[in-house]
């Protein structure tokens, strides 16, 4: 029983490590005053923190990926965590992913628009395809 419960610990621990690594904004009005002054689009995480296979993908293929270091530097990071229901990030989330479920992510600009298509069907490719999209963006 300790086994599997210490897995579990150290799976969730791994999975968040690399979101944790990362410098995010959590105020959506902040990252788009940073993304204003300085003149960088911001990418937006939405989660409800479970740990669904995909927030793994998430994590293995975007967070953890060599592309997405590179490009980190050249976007305002804001994750908004709408694991309460009753929360005004709900709606945020809404609105930049297109749904009513997370995790999605999304490249907006200094108003709050997308400015490419929100990443919610979370597959490897899909990942890999996302991370080109910003890149080609950020030209």
């Amino acid at each position: 029983m300790k086994t599997i419960f210490y897995s579990i610990i150290l799976v969730f621990t791994l999975q968040t490590a690399a979101q944790e690594q990362l410098n995010w904004v959590t105020s959506n009005e902040l990252a788009l005053q940073e993304s204003a002054t300085q003149n960088k689009p911001v990418f937006v995480f939405v989660t409800d923190q479970q740990n669904s296979e995909a927030l793994k993908t998430i994590n293995e293929h975007i967070f953890k990926s060599a592309q997405f270091s590179e490009l980190k530097s050249k976007m305002i990071l804001l994750k908004i965590d709408i694991s309460d229901a009753q929360s005004s990030k709900v709606r945020l989330g809404v609105h930049y992913t297109k749904q009513f479920t997370a995790p999605g992510l999304s490249l907006i600009n200094k108003y709050g628009n997308n400015t490419v298509e929100p990443l919610v069907i979370i597959t490897p490719e899909n990942c890999a395809a996302f991370l080109e999209l910003i890149n080609e963006n950020l030209q």
